[in-house]
């Protein structure tokens, strides 16, 4: 649980880094040189341990698990640089019940009835924080961002579960460095198809401080490599409920103090019971 909480604060830091470098980074660009940058420190790593071998039971979920972690973050870095960090972030609420809904036909891995309780109070939390019944008749009425994020929800929900898997026949470091050199080269592949026909060079080019991208690199491999520690002893349902009950009080906070945006009493209210619900979801029973 230790290895889920430094996880949780580190994935914070990488919302609030990504959502700055947004600014002035368009995201496929952004994603690549993320996924990209923390190349080197795997292969480092690897190469430092010894940890750089898979068996064959490997290549099926990490190269799921890599195609879900690309289209993920193209669309994370789209929706925070159109909505806002504080609504968008508890949307991604929705990734442990992806994760637990899996984890259960493909790890054998169930939820107790207690738990199940609260994801189902998360769920609502989330649906009433993002206007309600008014959603249903009107999804616009969520604001800008709110459907990419739901999309990034089920791929991180799926992520986690098929990094599990994936992790029972690979070594860490070499995980990450298949998930990174792979991401970027998958998203390289579609800007080379979107992009460079636009007239775009070859090699995208980073517009942004690179001081902060630095940072975010760093945090990014502190967030990844936890939150795969944590999931050699913890149920992927619980460590992403871990990771969003922290990140959308991050991003509350992120959103006043930085972004100027607006959170009013009731939807703070509403994200005390979704970190509330985290809790007793991490706790079981």
């Amino acid at each position: 649980m230790i290895f889920a909480l430094v996880s949780a604060v580190a994935w914070s830091l990488f919302d609030l880094a990504r959502k700055h470098l947004s600014a002035s980074c368009r995201p496929l660009p952004l994603s690549i040189w993320l996924a990209l940058g923390v190349v080197p420190l795997y292969l480092l790593l690897g190469v430092v341990n010894g940890n750089m071998s898979a068996g064959r039971d490997y290549w099926l979920p990490g190269l799921a698990s890599m195609t879900l972690a690309a289209v993920a973050s193209v669309s994370f870095i789209r929706a925070i640089s159109r909505g806002r960090i504080a609504m968008l972030i508890p949307v991604l609420s929705f990734t442990p019940v992806v994760a637990a809904l899996l984890s259960w036909p493909l790890l054998g891995e169930a939820l107790s009835a207690a738990q199940g309780i609260a994801i189902a109070v998360i769920v609502v939390a989330i649906f009433v924080l993002n206007g309600g019944w008014k959603l249903l008749r009107d999804p616009a009425h969520a604001g800008p961002g709110f459907g990419l994020m739901l999309l990034v929800s089920v791929c991180w929900g799926a992520g986690i579960v098929f990094d599990k898997w994936a992790l029972q026949s690979a070594g860490v470091y070499f995980h990450g460095l298949v998930q990174s050199l792979g991401m970027a080269l998958l998203l390289w592949l579609f800007y080379l198809l979107t992009e460079v026909r636009k007239g775009q060079p070859l090699v995208p080019r980073f517009r942004g401080s690179y001081g902060v991208l630095l940072l975010a690199l760093a945090v990014f491999a502190l967030a990844v490599l936890s939150q795969w520690a944590a999931l050699m002893t913890v149920h992927p349902g619980i460590v992403e409920t871990v990771k969003r009950g922290i990140g959308i009080l991050g991003a509350a906070l992120w959103g006043v103090w930085f972004f100027a945006e607006q959170v009013r009493r009731w939807q703070l209210a509403l994200m005390l019971v979704i970190i509330a619900a985290t809790a007793r979801l991490t706790l079981g029973g």
